[in-house]
């Protein structure tokens, strides 16, 4: 963005691990390769449950909607490719848009659960 180029945040729910589920839509892959920071799709999952609290404290309504509202509050981007696999994830992701950026006390909290992450690699 800085040097007019547009920057791209691709499959922003990692598969759908930052949903905090395993589950998956009936037409998604079966088996996904990790894309996160875990090594497997299952410890993605686990991993994406840490940010829990947002839902907790009121922040967001689900992980999907922390990690989408986490892309669209990044200057840098300039286009967000969610990755859905029916109409009621299209309408969820439209909705968390609209709902504009995470709030600053949920985003300043971030970097905690990102440290924990490198301390246990």
């Amino acid at each position: 963005a800085a040097h007019d180029v547009g920057v791209i945040a691709i499959r922003v729910l990692a598969a759908g691990a930052l949903s905090g589920t395993s589950t998956r839509a009936e037409n998604a892959a079966v088996n996904v390769a990790p894309i996160g920071t875990g090594a497997s799709f299952a410890e993605d999952v686990a991993l994406a449950q840490s940010f829990s609290f947002l839902v907790a404290e009121g922040h967001v309504d689900s992980l999907v909607e922390a990690a989408i509202r986490f892309v669209i509050g990044k200057g840098e981007v300039s286009t967000t490719l969610v990755g859905i696999s029916n109409m009621q994830q299209l309408e969820q992701a439209v909705v968390a848009a609209n709902r504009g950026p995470l709030p600053g006390e949920a985003h300043r909290r971030l970097p905690e659960i990102w440290a924990t992450y490198a301390a246990n690699r």
